[in-house]
């Protein structure tokens, strides 16, 4: 029956290749929505377990979690680094860690910070950089693949969050530590001590001071001096000087240390307080909606696709009457025929899952490829117990039409018996 089987699919192979890639189509759309919610939805939730508290400047509650979370966006502005000193000081905290953000090696962000915020990272060469050395920086496992870096070289970082700034080549970073593979936003960020961030913009603020004094009475027309000091001003409002930060992460030891703390600096008007979580999951209940549209979606290209197959299977069934009346007069029964039919259908429709799943994860990797940017990370590898449920799903619907079709053939071919 399986050598009959295959034959059939051989000799039908037009009409076989459109019901797979029904399939194909079908089971790769599902998988993959289903794949990417899931994991949006698990590195939001992972993101906001370790502190419960961020203070940043005023302005978007959304965008200070976002660039202080998932390094994205734009920094709000600076607050003063003091801040810092007073929660470790007030006894409510477990920790207060710095985040700086303002130049980039190439594509990929760097983070002023301190050790604390890599806490339960690994480390898969070298060590951690120290919170008083300055132009030392561990890098994430994804930089370090992408631009081929290893322990003990040198990045000459650019001027803001792009790679098209002016390159700090005087204040290269050295390479001391590598983090291990993450699969999130750490896989493609620099980070540093914020002591390095403001080391290296006060070094070029020197150079600037240096340079106008050379060329000060050189361009007396005036004009142009004005215009190149304005843009240099303007570049530097989104800088981070000494004794200032982007943002301040908190860990408060309690409920009652968080309540304070937030009465406490919610009255200034320039700074903003936020709950990681509570902001995070508005964006998650955006996201959730999302998805329930793209479910809805699948859903409708699922029973589009169901109908393609049920057309294509009644197609193959009507040409085959001369086959299946030539397989009963030989005194091959229906049963057998109905195996037969089956069998094919169900060979094509696991082989079509299997490479949907295959093709699912392989655009994972793509997608990866645009979605890093924004700091959402996809897994290409990560796979979800529910996943071969929806596969077996796939392949179920995909042999049903052909179960139908076929039973009901078999019922008229009984009453002619």
């Amino acid at each position: 029956m399986l050598k009959f089987a295959l034959k059939n699919m051989g000799v039908k192979k037009g009409r076989m290749a459109l019901v797979a890639l029904s399939i194909i189509i079908s089971a790769t759309i599902a998988l993959l929505s289903y794949n990417v919610s899931a994991q949006i939805n698990d590195g939001i939730l992972d993101s906001f377990i370790y502190y419960d508290m961020i203070i940043g400047p005023a302005g978007s509650s959304t965008q200070l979690a976002m660039n202080t979370m998932f390094f994205t966006d734009k920094p709000l502005g600076t607050i003063s680094y003091n801040l810092i000193e007073e929660l470790n000081g007030s006894g409510l905290v477990n920790a207060a860690v710095p985040f700086a953000m303002g130049d980039s090696f190439n594509s990929s962000r760097i983070v002023g910070t301190t050790p604390l915020l890599l806490d339960g990272k690994a480390l898969s060469k070298g060590e951690m950089f120290g919170e008083d050395e300055l132009y030392t920086a561990v890098i994430g496992s994804e930089v370090a693949s992408k631009y081929n870096l290893s322990v003990g070289d040198l990045m000459v970082t650019s001027h803001g969050l792009t790679s098209t700034g002016s390159r700090h080549a005087s204040s290269p970073l050295t390479v001391v530590g590598i983090l291990k593979p993450t699969h999130t936003n750490y896989d493609n960020t620099v980070f540093t001590s914020y002591k390095t961030v403001w080391a290296v913009h006060s070094h070029e603020e020197e150079e600037h001071a240096h340079a106008a004094a050379e060329n000060t009475g050189v361009l007396s027309h005036g004009a142009g001096t004005v215009a190149s000091a304005a843009a240099s001003n303007g570049a530097e409002e989104s800088e981070t000087h000494e004794g200032e930060v982007c943002a301040i992460l908190v860990r408060t030891k309690s409920i009652s240390a968080y309540n304070a703390l937030n009465a406490r600096y919610s009255k200034d008007g320039g700074l903003l307080v936020i709950n990681p979580s509570t902001v995070l999951r508005e964006v998650l209940s955006q996201v959730n909606t999302s998805a329930k549209v793209v479910y809805l979606l699948c859903v409708i290209i699922l029973i589009m696709n169901i109908l393609v197959i049920s057309v294509i299977t009644a197609l193959n069934l009507m040409d085959s009457k001369k086959e299946i009346a030539l397989m009963r007069m030989i005194g091959i029964s229906m049963k057998r025929v109905r195996e037969v039919y089956l069998i094919q259908n169900g060979l094509m429709g696991l082989v079509s899952v299997l490479l949907s799943v295959l093709m699912c994860h392989l655009s994972l990797s793509f997608i990866n490829a645009y979605t890093s940017g924004m700091g959402i990370v996809m897994n290409p590898m990560r796979f979800y117990t529910l996943e071969p449920v929806i596969a077996l799903i796939v392949f179920a619907l995909s042999v049903l039409p052909t179960a139908v079709s076929i039973s009901l053939m078999s019922r008229r071919d009984a009453l002619v018996n």
